[in-house]
């Protein structure tokens, strides 16, 4: 490693220092004689993305009755919790009267490279307090990955080498080296040795848009889950498919808009209202913000069956 990335890294982790924060959850147990006793001990980890709000996962906070961020420093602060998202593993917190935070920059994870790009995971892996863990991970080593986890299916990933450890280390910042938020990480495959998930900010600016504009998480949803289509995989599956796109795989589900549209298990989505799609995270980026404005109807290009293409009507 040249001396000049080094020097860039020490840089960035002092200028999030104060942006990262621990979460400490109080949760409601039940023991056999069905007493309802709190128990204060979840872990997580957190950002502020201004000088109230605190971005961290839904998993970290959920079902919890309780939250405390406390700062590198040991200061700690009540949270109050503004709403979470599911699907993509966000929540977003409010703190009042905080000292000396610093807020986050966010990024672009559209902008992301496969291979190309140097990532930094920064938490506090296994309830540790004090000084953040910094983990350098050598590169994004995949994008638009989809994971079945005990909560639901995630969708549109980033996958890196960096070291996300349990017990506290979700929920914190992923960063590229200009210091950028690019994602939250999330997830860890048990049993896997250096492979991490992370959910592009991207979709979590969604989650922050969306529960400061109208308290809760207000999302259409087609009923499918997606993945990237990329040019080898189109060429592999003989797709006639030039610039990618999103392939519905494990069914759709009935009774939603993309089983009422007639969207099947197999089926690329090439584009939708003549935007050309990359990625799940397009797709979903699309849908949430033309909701937001109050559009209902979308145009889907459908490719099917290796070689017909189809425009498909959806109503949300």
């Amino acid at each position: 490693m040249s001396k000049d990335v080094e020097s860039r890294i020490i840089d960035i982790v002092n200028e999030m220092r104060s942006s990262v924060v621990s979460i400490i959850t109080t949760r409601l147990m039940v023991d056999e004689w069905l007493n309802a006793t709190p128990v204060r001990g979840g872990l997580g980890t957190g950002f502020f993305i201004d000088n109230k709000h605190v971005v961290t996962a839904n998993h970290v906070v959920q079902d919890a009755t309780e939250l405390v961020v406390v700062t590198p420093e040991g200061d700690e602060y009540e949270g109050e919790l503004l709403g979470r998202d599911p699907e993509f593993d966000a929540a977003l917190i409010r703190v009042e009267g905080a000292r000396s935070v610093k807020s986050v920059r966010l990024g672009d994870s559209d902008k992301l490279k496969v291979g190309g790009q140097m990532v930094i995971a920064i938490g506090y892996p296994l309830g540790l307090l004090g000084e953040p863990t910094v983990t350098l991970g050598g590169v994004v080593s995949a994008i638009g990955r989809s994971i079945r986890t005990p909560v639901g299916v995630l969708e549109g990933l980033i996958q890196t080498d960096a070291a996300i450890n349990p017990g506290g280390n979700s929920g914190g910042p992923l960063l590229n080296l200009d210091g950028e938020v690019v994602g939250m990480n999330t997830a860890i495959i048990a049993g896997a040795q250096g492979i991490g998930f992370a959910v592009p900010i991207n979709l979590v600016k969604l989650t922050i848009d969306e529960i400061l504009k109208f308290g809760r998480v207000v999302r259409p949803r087609l009923g499918i889950y997606g993945v990237d289509l990329s040019k080898p995989m189109a060429k592999y599956f003989r797709l006639p498919v030039e610039k990618g796109g999103v392939l519905v795989v494990g069914g759709v589900l009935p009774g939603s808009p993309a089983d009422d549209a007639g969207i099947r298990q197999g089926d690329v989505i090439t584009a939708i209202d003549d935007e050309e799609l990359s990625s799940i995270v397009q797709l979903k980026v699309h849908l949430a913000r033309r909701f937001i404005e109050g559009n209902r109807v979308f145009d889907l290009t459908v490719v099917r069956g290796g070689r017909t293409r189809y425009r498909i009507k959806v109503s949300i």
